[in-house]
């Protein structure tokens, strides 16, 4: 049987915990909040000069293409709070991200941070 995603080794490690929230759970979130935005301002904008093709970048671009409609496109949305959804969600999760993954690269490796 395989294990699930989201299953962990006992005893629970603080290492384990980052790793599925910041790898799986919070790309993911970003990515249901940013479509979900882009979704609703398109079918507001329906009747204007929305492009299909915009909605399309959004579904096959996962992170890039709902940051880039919310950022370029999106008019439901005043600018500050367009900036502050992507700049601030990209920030929560890969400003921990980076910084973990270069605590984990230094000489010592993993071993210096326990």
């Amino acid at each position: 049987m395989i294990p699930s995603l989201f299953s962990t080794a006992v005893p629970v490690t603080a290492f384990q915990v980052w790793f599925v929230v910041y790898l799986y759970l919070l790309p993911l979130m970003l990515y249901a909040a940013w479509t979900a935005l882009s979704l609703m301002d398109f079918l507001e904008r329906r009747q204007d000069d929305a492009s299909p093709y915009a909605l399309l970048a959004v579904m096959l671009l996962p992170l890039a293409g709902g940051a880039w409609y919310v950022l370029r496109r999106a008019r439901t949305l005043s600018l500050s709070a367009r900036v502050a959804i992507v700049v601030g969600g990209a920030a929560v999760w890969l400003v921990p991200l980076i910084s973990a993954v270069w605590l984990v690269g230094r000489p010592l490796g993993p071993k210096a941070l326990s």
